[in-house]
């Protein structure tokens, strides 16, 4: 949603909305947002050890979508920029097998301050970067690619190669998702001291690797699985994000929101940082809708109001199986969705998502088309659009409006929140 910040500005003082996602990229110290969790403490630790060269460490760092993994690794990134020296950070998307592989060998070699590769330009002529030859050759092996990586590692060390999104390698054609994963047990098997390895993932796909790769998760030298935010830590992100975007001095910390409507939101959000700030974005965006100087929880029940009907739908579903459910609905606008994008954007193996889903359609909370896809039983869709419209109709009269021409405007933008439009 586009609201102005000359509206943030004036009602609650501050230059924009602190927890869209586009707020935040532009910072160049991500400690500056971070709220530390108690597991942060064995992440540093294994960290300064990999920094100081007295150690290596293996970390298998994983979480529900949301849950922090990824800016834990631009903080470590962060940290060793900040220490001039030298850390990989690769990101895993959901392309073909040989891309990932390709950019992990290409931008660790370029990183490389190895004798032969000093040789191979200033004796032999040759090009700094991995010819095609060398490429190819390189991948006839997913030993010979894993000791090349440690080579260039060893040679910049200390040094730390931070792998995000390692559940996506999981849908890859089978050979290169095999290549990969033998390519990395064969780093941290052979890796010296002074290196960091870290992988980034979710919960249950690191269950699968386990099942899959145990030579590789034998080798694990800690996994940080990311516990949810207690109401203190959310508090604190909650405050570090406000104190970012100020633009006068507030009456508290967390102003101009309220203690019980960040704490509320945190349990709503079930400790899930990503959750617990698009619940508080968007109360900012109606705050601003409805003229109010306050995020108090008469604002944030707006919110939740609007999203009342699919949360109770999602709740007759049982605990392990809301995630996709809420997905469909909300992601994917109820469907037809293929079961393989609905595992990719859950960050579960397809084969538990088909499982999960297969359940929720035994329970009626889904039912499947021809082509085999999911979808929300109409039914509930045109009971939820009617409800929808109630909800609107009670929200579209507010008593801080004076006309009636004001009141259109909001009714306005409110269906454009309903319809997910906050930008996060």
């Amino acid at each position: 949603m586009s609201t102005s910040p000359s509206h943030y500005y004036r009602l609650l003082g501050l230059h924009r909305n602190p927890f869209l996602r586009s707020s935040i990229i532009e910072l160049e110290d991500p400690s500056a947002i971070f709220s530390k969790q108690w597991v942060d403490d064995i992440l540093d630790s294994l960290a300064a050890e990999a920094m100081s060269g007295v150690a290596s460490a293996f970390v298998a760092l994983t979480g529900p979508p949301g849950s922090g993994r990824s800016l834990r690794l631009h903080l470590l990134n962060y940290s060793y920029t900040k220490a001039d020296l030298e850390a990989i950070y690769q990101e895993v998307s959901v392309v073909e097998g040989p891309d990932v592989v390709d950019d992990l060998l290409i931008s660790s070699y370029e990183r490389s301050r190895s004798v032969a590769k000093a040789l191979k330009k200033v004796l032999l002529g040759m090009p700094e970067g991995l010819t095609d030859e060398e490429l190819i050759q390189l991948k006839s092996s997913p030993a010979d690619a894993g000791k090349m990586i440690v080579r260039a590692l060893d040679s910049i060390a200390p040094s730390a190669l931070l792998i995000d999104d390692v559940h996506n390698m999981m849908y890859a054609d089978e050979r290169w998702s095999f290549f990969f994963f033998e390519m990395i047990r064969e780093v941290v098997s052979l890796m010296p001291e002074g290196i960091l390895v870290v992988m980034a993932m979710s919960d249950e796909s690191y269950e699968e690797l386990d099942k899959k790769f145990p030579a590789l998760t034998s080798r694990v030298h800690e996994r940080i699985s990311l516990p949810p935010l207690t109401d203190e830590e959310a508090v604190s992100l909650v405050s570090k994000r406000l104190s970012r975007f100020r633009s006068r001095e507030p009456e508290s910390p967390l102003d101009p929101l309220t203690e019980e409507v960040v704490i509320s939101a945190n349990r709503v959000a079930e400790g899930n940082p990503s959750k617990l700030l698009d619940l508080l974005s968007k109360s900012l965006d109606v705050a601003v809708i409805l003229g109010r100087n306050k995020v108090d929880m008469y604002v944030f029940d707006k919110v939740l109001d609007a999203d009342k009907e699919v949360m109770d739908y999602v709740k007759r579903a049982p605990q392990k199986m809301r995630r996709e459910l809420e997905l469909i609905l909300k992601s994917f606008n109820g469907g037809p969705v293929d079961l393989e994008k609905i595992a990719i954007e859950a960050e579960i193996p397809i084969s538990l998502a088909y499982s999960r889903l297969e359940a929720l359609v035994v329970t009626g909370l889904l039912e499947k088309d021809k082509s085999g896809r999911y979808f929300v039983p109409k039914e509930y869709l045109r009971v939820s659009s009617i409800t929808e419209k109630k909800e609107e109709e009670k929200i579209e009269k507010p008593k801080e409006r004076k006309t009636r021409k004001r009141i259109s405007k909001s009714v306005l933008k409110l269906k454009r929140i309903r319809k997910g439009l906050w930008g996060l």
